[in-house]
């Protein structure tokens, strides 16, 4: 599907939230030592878990094969993510080209809430194997 699309190519908006267990799951994964905030409505998602959630939606909704390669990451964060909060996504395709038989592919994603304030912005690059 990668193959077929063009740069500036815009997704359909996705939307998410975290539950105590999805964070809980997050901060195992990496290791993240910092003291853990109480459960509930008011508890803060770990800023990187916006960000990871996108990207990992981002690679299955592409259909990218195993060998993918996660290359680069920027990321701005505005304002902080509540769990059980409604995540909205709107992701769109900065660059797709393929060098040597490798394709790389940027995705540019802006987080917002039900309100339409802006949460965090990510542009990634991941390189998938042709």
């Amino acid at each position: 599907m990668l193959a077929e699309l063009q740069s500036g190519h815009i997704f359909p908006r996705y939307q998410f939230s975290f539950t105590d267990a999805q964070i809980d799951a997050y901060v195992n994964a990496v290791g993240d030592a910092s003291p853990p905030a109480k459960g509930g409505p008011n508890r803060l998602v770990p800023p990187m878990a916006v960000i990871a959630a996108g990207l990992s939606h981002m690679i299955e909704t592409l259909g990218l094969a195993a060998g993918t390669i996660h290359a680069s990451q920027e990321a701005d964060f505005e304002r902080p993510v509540r769990a059980g909060i409604a995540i909205f996504a709107d992701t769109v395709l900065k660059a797709n080209s393929v060098r040597r038989g490798t394709r790389f592919a940027t995705v540019e994603t802006a987080f917002f809430d039900a309100r339409g304030n802006r949460l965090a912005r990510s542009l990634s690059t991941v390189i998938v194997p042709v």
